[in-house]
């Protein structure tokens, strides 16, 4: 405990700034992270006026980014403050280093937001599928229903097509009329 007491006694303001920015950073930035696994995660955006830093959906200056920014300039201080004489050398490392640490996290978040798929069914994304007739499609204008697969789930759509198909028979999406209509054509035993 002496050890401890005589450096912050011996310690001067810059010194001092930098053990207090690591220390604090280092506190926020562990709340941050059990907030984030416990899955409340929030976030502030401090764009304004015409400089906007935002790059699909995450910000560049936030509280995650500003904290990583300081733990970096902060710790890179404080443990490089004995090691480094110049001190102003020492200050542009540590900006240096929060600003890799600032950017890295921005990446790190970015990549994590990309792993969000969308897997919205969208009847488009069926055209070209084979499906079955799982209600005769009587032809012209009235519908009849299909069943297609699509990642790893059966979906059932109305079908419509210009001529009469018999249930169980196989055809082919060929146009989505809405997202829950589309229009197929009959495949003949040959075709498939």
């Amino acid at each position: 405990m002496n050890e401890f007491q005589d450096m912050i006694h011996n310690a001067d303001a810059m010194e001092m700034i930098y053990w207090a920015l690591a220390l604090v950073s280092s506190v926020v930035f562990a709340i941050q992270a059990i907030i984030l696994f416990m899955g409340f995660d929030t976030d502030a955006d401090f764009s304004g006026g015409d400089v906007d830093f935002d790059a699909d959906g995450l910000n560049l200056v936030s509280i995650k980014t500003v904290v990583c920014f300081l733990l970096g300039f902060g710790w890179t201080g404080a443990l490089f403050y004995p090691a480094i004489d110049n001190k102003a050398i020492l200050a542009v490392i540590a900006i240096a280093v929060g600003v890799i640490f600032m950017f890295l996290i921005a990446f790190l978040l970015r990549q994590v937001l990309k792993l969000g798929k969308d897997n919205t069914f969208r009847t488009s994304a069926v055209i070209g599928s084979v499906a079955e007739v799982y209600l005769r499609i009587p032809g012209g204008q009235e519908m009849g229903k299909v069943q297609v697969s699509w990642q790893g789930s059966l979906h059932e759509l109305q079908a419509s097509s210009a001529t009469e198909i018999p249930t169980g028979a196989k055809v082919k999406i060929i146009n989505a009329i809405d997202e829950s209509t589309v229009e197929v054509e009959e495949i003949l035993n040959e075709e498939f």
